[in-house]
């Protein structure tokens, strides 16, 4: 029995190693923006792509809480157009990859329909009432 144990493990562990790497490289983030830059709750911005590898959408979720995230996509991301942008600039309610078509969740990047599994990198934010740091 334990042969047989140890040979169904070797084969998963063979056959669970996928070739496609989708990881988005790190890359360094330290900067801050006034919160005034953004509207009210439920608002969302884009930095410029000197921010992040592809730029970096800043989400404000709540009173105090903001939410920065990557915008390449965790699809390809190799992809010169795996770049996600908000569904509706004005009232924005999820994020869209229009290269894959991968949707993803703004309270937290998860993917939600597409062929994107892993969600959008998230960077760390915190807010003193008047700016919001961004960093990694």
């Amino acid at each position: 029995m334990y042969k047989y144990f140890i040979l169904f493990f070797l084969i998963f562990i063979t056959f669970s190693c996928g070739e496609e790497n989708n990881q988005i490289p790190n890359v360094s983030v330290n900067f801050s923006i006034q919160a005034s830059e953004l509207g009210g709750i439920g608002s969302a911005i884009y930095t410029q792509d000197i921010y992040g590898i592809k730029g970096i959408i800043i989400y404000h979720k709540n009173n105090s809480e903001y939410l920065a995230f990557e915008r390449t996509c965790s699809f390809r991301p190799e992809n010169d157009c795996a770049v996600v942008q908000l569904n509706d600039e004005l009232n924005p309610s999820y994020m869209i990859d229009s290269c894959c078509n991968s949707r993803f969740l703004l309270d937290d990047g998860t993917p939600f329909s597409g062929p994107a599994l892993v969600p959008l990198k998230q960077y760390n934010t915190s807010f003193d009432g008047t700016y919001i740091y961004i960093t990694n």
